[in-house]
């Protein structure tokens, strides 16, 4: 008697298929950095820096051991103080308002936009106090907030602006990139991103040489120069080996990035017209790079309802996020509560991600979409 054999896993990143494209490349490139013996900074890394910064239209690269590291380091390169407090979004992963508790400054919270999941400029400028200095929105998804406002917003009660682009490697909006109109960007290369290190890895892109030099300081202990400390840093230096392999995969970063785009493209076609399981809207101007696809379930069936039935059919989706910032234990003390953040909240309950990594076939998208229909009952 034959058996059906189970449906292979639908994972939301396959690193197999992406090593078995690339070939020896990677091999190579790690074998290079061995061979050479300089493993920490060194010509991989600046060769990097520089690759990354031209790919996103900006004047300088300072890469950082971490995308967290990115964040609170770029934050005090901006002028950000420990008697500040910054303004951000309550629907993101922790480490964006983390960040900005880490160096001692007050966070700010604002609620998004429900249709998109990026702050909102009216209700982030409503939540700036006396002692603002900076506003940190978040590019969720793949995609970016609104940097035009944002930047107008800025110019006006003279603040400074750093963006969170961990999820926006490419994305585009109005033309302009990650880096462009903030103070600074900055991106993680952790290993599930459109562009993911073999690890952990870092960077912050800026048009502005001071910015610049103030990250080189304060990645390397605050010093200028050796055994010169003029201001307290910490060790965040990008690891020669993770920029080897990320010069790697840079080239291939524009060609992953549409193969996602037209994956998330039938996906609506296969969700369009359902309220119980809509997709998220892309924002206006914008050129998503969908690091997450992500759809809101609404129906009477609930979102874990609809995870719990994908995994028993090897389909393995994710909620980013189903805990906001303000609703978390560690920022109990931020004088937040629940009800405070609907938009936030209602989005915690509702989303749902869905595989959409550049080597699915459009075959994989359809069984997915198959199974979230079928699990919310549309």
């Amino acid at each position: 008697m034959q058996t059906t054999a189970a449906p292979a896993p639908i994972a939301p990143v396959d690193l197999a298929a992406e090593r078995a494209e690339l070939g020896t490349a990677l091999h190579e490139a790690v074998l290079r950095v061995l061979d050479s013996g300089k493993y920490v900074l060194g010509p991989e890394v600046e060769a990097f820096e520089r690759a990354f910064a031209a790919h996103h239209g900006v004047a300088h690269g300072v890469g950082m051991a971490t995308g967290t590291d990115a964040l609170w380091l770029g934050l005090l390169a901006i002028g950000v103080k420990p008697c500040d407090s910054v303004v951000t979004s309550p629907f993101t992963f922790f480490a964006s308002a983390a960040s900005i508790a880490l160096i001692g400054a007050t966070v700010r919270l604002a609620d998004v936009d429900y249709d998109t999941a990026l702050l909102d400029p009216l209700k982030a400028e409503a939540a700036i106090d006396g002692r603002t200095s900076a506003i940190l929105p978040v590019h969720l998804y793949g995609q970016l907030a609104d940097m035009r406002a944002f930047r107008a917003l800025c110019d006006k009660r003279k603040l400074a602006l750093l963006e969170d682009g961990a999820q926006a490697h490419g994305s585009t909006r109005d033309g302009y990139a990650c880096g462009q109109l903030g103070d600074a960007g900055t991106f993680s290369f952790y290993v599930t991103k459109n562009l993911g290190a073999a690890g952990e890895g870092g960077i912050v892109v800026t048009q502005r040489a001071d910015v610049a030099q103030a990250l080189r300081q304060l990645r390397d202990h605050g010093s200028p120069t050796k055994y010169v400390h003029t201001r307290i840093g910490t060790n965040s230096r990008l690891q020669a080996l993770q920029a080897a392999v990320l010069n790697v995969k840079l080239p291939h970063l524009e060609r992953w990035n549409a193969r996602r785009r037209q994956l998330a493209a039938r996906y609506e076609r296969n969700f369009a017209g359902l309220d119980a399981v809509a997709p998220m809207k892309l924002a206006p101007g914008a050129t998503h790079t969908y690091h997450q696809y992500t759809v809101r379930i609404r129906g009477e069936r609930s979102r874990d309802h609809v995870l719990a039935e994908l995994a028993k059919q090897q389909i393995f989706a994710g909620v980013h996020y189903p805990h906001p910032v303000h609703l978390q234990e560690a920022a109990r003390g931020w004088g937040y509560g629940p009800g405070d953040f609907p938009n936030a909240e209602r989005l915690a309950r509702e989303v749902l991600c869905l595989p959409v990594h550049p080597f699915l076939s459009d075959a994989d998208v359809d069984r997915v979409s198959q199974a979230v229909r079928a699990a919310a009952g549309v």
